[in-house]
């Protein structure tokens, strides 16, 4: 039985020597985890934890790896070093916009008060406006709640209490 990717003794673009690649993907060197060499090649990630950007370049090779929570093969990008740029500078505007971008993710849709930490995606509320609301922080209904509450919690349990339940039986179309 063969590997999906076997071992490959390659020359590639940016040496004069040959390197033991998987193989080729979409036309370029395959690596797989700890083969690509750090000097030469990097992520985009490497190269933005070096103060690095790609630059406008094109991937040179790419890097596989599998993903065990997602079972499933990931690659990855990968560029030469010596042909990345410098990060561009945070300028004031940049910093400005970013600023008011995170103020939009603090800020309370129902209040309107800007707090010190990013509320859920899911509808932006502080606790008051939930606790006010009268739902339990996690609960997913607040997603769906508009305008002022018609029932209490109390009036509500009552209500679903009073409804009977039928398991088992369908509506008519």
């Amino acid at each position: 039985m063969s590997r999906r990717f076997p071992w490959v003794l390659a020359p590639v673009e940016w040496s004069e020597q040959a390197w033991f690649t998987r193989g080729v993907w979409h036309a370029k060197p395959l690596f797989s985890h700890h083969t690509a060499d750090r000097t030469v090649l990097a992520t985009k990630r490497q190269l933005r934890a070096m103060g690095k950007r790609p630059g406008g370049q094109d991937p040179c090779a790419f890097l596989y790896f599998r993903c065990r929570k997602a079972g499933k093969l990931v690659f990855a990008n990968l560029y030469l070093i010596e042909k990345a740029k410098p990060v561009r500078p945070m300028t004031p505007a940049r910093q400005a916009a970013l600023d008011k971008a995170m103020a939009a993710r603090r800020t309370c849709r129902g209040c309107g008060e800007t707090g010190w930490a990013e509320l859920p995606k899911a509808h932006r509320t502080c606790e008051a406006c939930l606790a006010e609301a009268g739902l339990e922080p996690d609960s997913y209904l607040h997603d769906y709640l508009v305008g002022d509450p018609t029932l209490t919690a109390d009036e509500h349990a009552a209500l679903t209490a009073a409804i009977p339940r039928q398991v088992g039986v369908r509506l008519a179309a």
